[in-house]
Parts: C-alpha cells; sequence; structure tokens
C-alpha cells in the first residue's frame, strides 16, 4: 500500500508545477543515448561533477547526450526518478533511505558522490549554533522541508535525546542571502552547502561555521529501478563519464580555473564569477567527493551505508522492514572494470 501510494504522489507532480526548463516527460527521458539529470537544488559547484562531465565532454565521449536540469527541493528528485520524469537525480542518503525503506520507492542509489554530509550550520558568532543543545527553541532555515537538510537535522536531533519539535523551520534558499535573514532577526542560523559556507567565509561576515556530521552517506545518485534494469549500459556509460571528470578535477590540484570557465559556459552559477572564491568553493565540494580516496569516487562503501541505516533504525528514521536493496555498486564496478 505504502508504495502505491508513493507513486500516486509521483504521479501527480508534473515538471510544469516544478518550472523545469525543458518541459521533461517520460518519454524524453527515457529516449535512448540521452539522460536527464536533475539537481536537488538549482545550479551551484557542488554539482560540478555531472556539469563539467557535460560541459568537458566526458559524457559525449561515452556516447551520452546528458541534459542537466535545476531541481527544486531534494524531496521532488526521488519522485521524479520515481515516476520516471527523469533518469538520475542527486538527493540526501537519509532522505533517499527513508523514502526507500518506509514508502517502498522504486528508487534506488547507484552511487555516492558526498561521502559525508555537505552541509553546514550558519550561524552568528554572537550566539553560535554548534552543539545539539543549541538547536533547542532556536528558528532555522533551510532550502527545502522535507529534503535531506531536514532529514539530516533530525537525525541529529534524535541521536542526541533531542525532540525535533524543539527546533522551528523556516525555508530559504541555500545562498549567502541567508545571512541577511538572521541581521533581520528572523532566523537564528541556516543550513548552507559548502558553496554558501565558502562564500560568506570570503566575505569576513561574524559568523560561525560548523560542520555537520551524522554518520550518513552524504548525497547519492539515484535512478529507477527500471532504468537499472533496462539501461545499465547507458548508465555504466553515464558513472564512467562522472568517475573521469572527477579525477580530472582531482588531478588538476588548485589549477581549477578552466574547470570553472567550462561550466560557465553553459551553466548559469551564482557566485562563479569570482574565480579565487569559486576555486575555493568547488575544492571543499571535491574534498566530500574523494573522502574515502580518489580511486573510491562514486562508490557506495557499504560499511558506511549499514552504519548509516543502523543509526537511522537506532534513532526511529526507519521502523520497517524491507528486502529492497538500499545500493548497488554494479554500476559502479562495470564503469571501473579493466
Amino acid at each position: 500500500m505504502k508504495r502505491r501510494q508513493f507513486l500516486q504522489s509521483a504521479a501527480a507532480l508534473t515538471t510544469g508545477s516544478l518550472g523545469l526548463g525543458m518541459g521533461l516527460g517520460q518519454v524524453f527521458a527515457q529516449e535512448t543515448g540521452r539522460m536527464v539529470f536533475l539537481t536537488p537544488q538549482g545550479f551551484s559547484l557542488a554539482f560540478s561533477a555531472i556539469m563539467y562531465g557535460q560541459s568537458g565532454g566526458y559524457f559525449a565521449e561515452e556516447g551520452l547526450d546528458v541534459h542537466v536540469e535545476g531541481g527544486r527541493g531534494a524531496a521532488q528528485t526521488i519522485q521524479l526518478v520515481a515516476a520516471q520524469q527523469v533518469d538520475v537525480s542527486r538527493t540526501g542518503g537519509a532522505n533517499y533511505m527513508i523514502a526507500r525503506v518506509e514508502q517502498s520507492a522504486p528508487v534506488v542509489a547507484i552511487a555516492t558522490i558526498a561521502q559525508t554530509s555537505p552541509f553546514f550550520m550558519i550561524s552568528p558568532e554572537a550566539a553560535p549554533i554548534v552543539d545539539p543543545q543549541d538547536y533547542v527553541g532556536r528558528t532555522l532555515g533551510m532550502a527545502s522541508l522535507g529534503g535531506s537538510m531536514e532529514a539530516t537535522l533530525d537525525l541529529m536531533l534524535r541521536r542526541n535525546g533531542i525532540d525535533p519539535a524543539e527546533v522551528r523551520r523556516e525555508r530559504i534558499a541555500d545562498t549567502p542571502a541567508g545571512y541577511g535573514m538572521i541581521e533581520a532577526g528572523r532566523l537564528d542560523g541556516f543550513f548552507g552547502n559548502v558553496s554558501t559556507a565558502t562564500r560568506l567565509q570570503a566575505e569576513g561576515l561574524p559568523i560561525t561555521i560548523e560542520p555537520l556530521r551524522d554518520g550518513i552517506p552524504g548525497q547519492v545518485y539515484v535512478v529507477n529501478d527500471d532504468t537499472l534494469t533496462n539501461r545499465a549500459d547507458e548508465l555504466t556509460a553515464f558513472m564512467r563519464g562522472a568517475y573521469r571528470a572527477i579525477q580530472d578535477m582531482v588531478e588538476r590540484g588548485d589549477d581549477l580555473g578552466p574547470v570553472i570557465e567550462s561550466m560557465r559556459s553553459q551553466f548559469d552559477i551564482p557566485g562563479s564569477d569570482d574565480t579565487e572564491v569559486a576555486i575555493a568553493d568547488l575544492k571543499g565540494n571535491r574534498d566530500l567527493w574523494v573522502a574515502n580516496g580518489a580511486e573510491n569516487a562514486l562508490r557506495n562503501d557499504p560499511e558506511q551505508w549499514d552504519e548509516g541505516e543502523a543509526l537511522l533504525r537506532a534513532a526511529g528514521s526507519l521502523q520497517s522492514e524491507t528486502e529492497l536493496d538500499l545500493y548497488t555498486n554494479a554500476i559502479w564496478d562495470a564503469a571501473n572494470a579493466g
């Protein structure tokens, strides 16, 4: 029943209501040799593995025509993959696991892009939010309610014996503009990704930036179960293209200016015109991708997934039993064979 309800909810979504630029539809998304990738939130250097895979020609060299679309929330990326309106999307590990187990969502993780949480708590130096108890009674901003940011927050609170209801939430864009909400007294802090944290730090503002560590795979790439079964060769080409793009960025070290220029030629990436800050931003994201070693980029770490599932069950976020696979390394293995 819960799988049917999830599918009904996913089917109710239309790309028109999400405002996706290309008017994507099911037939379009499944066209042979053409793949649609959906980000969880607009265009950011956090998504460089895919954007550079496209702009740098890595996907084309693998015989794929990949189109990258900017999404409007991590929860919706899962629903659109379930509805087969997009081929591959990125979402938070905790958010995905809850949907897979509790709602029997017909989507499966084929890769882990951010091996640890990509989120930071950004708060004023005068009233920093660092320890779990600091969250109680505060009002926090986040890009998507019901998405990966909120799942990360709830998990962290429950692990520390705090009722998530004790923390108020407001939806805001994950951009440096969130600091203005703090200055106006509307927020006590907000969740930001590496890009937002890097830009605020570069401005020298009186803020505290605290990394979040929840023990869960940070961000994952998910596909529909049917896509995994029927389009394994194309997914292997997609994985190989993304992996090659990451390895190029690793081998370049600090020389990432050409990478940023390549992506800017095809994508409107906020803040990327400041090359020095953009390089620091990209390096911060790259660190998340290669936390388990550059050679393991995109690979799902079985021990990490087991630990993540155990933590979610201990926190009460996962209560149902399931026979569904939470992840597969079949595509990663095929892409890296030989």
